[in-house]
């Protein structure tokens, strides 16, 4: 009975490994699913949870800040990529994360007030088919693509996804004319509840369903912009809020 134990025991204990290991590996399945759908929020709690049960797998902490830079949050993107170096990574995973800590080292420099007001908000942009595009947080729910548009009055959301965020214009909603390329054009108004663009956040913000294009999910228009001095640094691919 006692050997019939002793062999038991490192077979238990390797079928308990083996299925941690497992449940860690969907998790991770699951988060890039989800980054790759372009739902970071959910991606970042996939990753959470599998880097709290594999705390040394520097991979899943790559996969994190990489997430987490999605969500325009720096400096815990900047922590995890730390940690991946602690982690004693392969060499291109290590280069890999250097470059990430280079790339938010900008946007981590402390912000200077300006004659009294609130810091500034410093968003990273990246560029599509020539126009600067922007992660945008809406609803608290979910995060798209949207192209800062400063001469747009208005944000304007495609209907797909105003279908994925389960925002409806009602029987009376108003039509609202805009002038495009192609002549002149109208989409119903409706309201976001709060969008969020880095750690700056405008609630029941005015927006507008209307085709966008492919790749991209609307734009960023003064509804939004219009509550801060909006700069875009270029060189440094930046967008900068300074609340009015």
């Amino acid at each position: 009975m006692t050997t019939r134990a002793a062999l038991l025991g490192p077979l238990l204990f390797l079928v308990s490994t083996t299925s941690a290991v497992a449940a860690v590996s969907k998790l991770d399945d699951a988060g890039k699913a989800a980054y790759l759908r372009g739902d970071y929020a959910a991606a970042a709690r996939l990753f959470d949870q599998a880097v709290a049960q594999t705390p040394r797998d520097p991979l899943l902490h790559y996969h994190r800040g990489v997430t987490l830079m999605r969500l325009s949050r720096w400096r815990e993107a900047s922590a995890a990529f730390e940690t991946v170096l602690r982690l004693d990574p392969p060499a291109d995973l290590a280069a890999t994360a250097q470059q990430g800590i280079r790339s938010l080292a900008p946007l981590l420099r402390e912000p200077v007030p300006r004659d009294g007001r609130s810091e500034e908000t410093l968003v990273g942009l990246h560029r599509a088919r020539g126009n600067w595009v922007a992660d945008v947080h809406l609803n608290g729910s979910r995060t798209a693509r949207f192209v800062v548009d400063t001469g747009a009055s208005a944000c304007i959301i495609s209907p797909e996804l105003a279908a994925a965020l389960g925002v409806r214009p009602g029987p009376g909603a108003e039509m609202v004319r805009m002038q495009v390329v192609g002549g002149v054009t109208a989409g119903p108004r409706i309201t976001l509840a709060s969008v969020r663009v880095g750690d700056a956040e405008v609630e029941n913000v005015p927006a507008v369903i209307h085709s966008i294009g492919p790749g991209i999910d609307g734009l960023l228009g003064n509804s939004f912009l219009g509550r801060f001095t909006v700069t875009v640094d270029p060189g440094r691919g930046v967008l900068i809020l300074r609340p009015r």
